[in-house]
């Protein structure tokens, strides 16, 4: 008998499981692959335009209320957090920043990630510019007023060495 209640529960567990699988498979098909990659592409787009008109308040904006932004120092956390690294960055003369989105995956119905490329035209210590290039990693968050950043990461390769 207690063999028989063993089985039996272990069945109902491994029903249930199969059930939760097929139905986070079934979320996720809810968001599909060409939707993704046209709201993660826009988004990208969005992020460039407001970039490259110096608008902190609107990079801010761009991010889920407890966004952040992991680059090579602190991690940066919320608007109130974001819209001053963002002007710090335009002070110093950061412009031109271009984004390109490679590929996207759905996290359920309400989440995405995305692996791209940007480049940005960063201040040097003389006055001058040059052009920085890197790779991101985007994870996308579906909110009430659409699709938002919850958190940005991006990644520059070292520098080659002088020959």
């Amino acid at each position: 008998m207690r063999r028989t209640f063993l089985a039996a529960a272990l069945a109902a567990t491994v029903t249930i499981a199969i059930a939760s699988i097929s139905a986070l498979e079934a979320r996720a098909a809810e968001v599909g692959a060409p939707e993704l990659m046209q709201a993660a592409t826009a988004l990208g787009q969005q992020y460039d335009t407001i970039y490259n008109s110096r608008n902190a308040a609107g990079m801010a904006a761009l991010y889920a209320a407890d966004g952040i932004l992991v680059l090579g120092g602190p991690v940066i956390r919320g608007a109130d957090n974001l819209k001053p690294y963002y002007q710090s960055r335009f002070d110093a003369g950061a412009s031109d920043h271009a984004t390109r989105i490679a590929e996207v995956h759905a996290l359920g119905s309400d989440g995405a990630y995305a692996v791209g490329q940007f480049s940005v035209m960063a201040p040097t210590p003389d006055g001058g510019k040059h052009e920085v290039k890197g790779n991101l990693g985007i994870v996308y968050r579906h909110t009430a007023e659409g699709w938002r950043l919850a958190m940005v990461t991006a990644s520059v390769p070292p520098a080659p060495p002088p020959k």
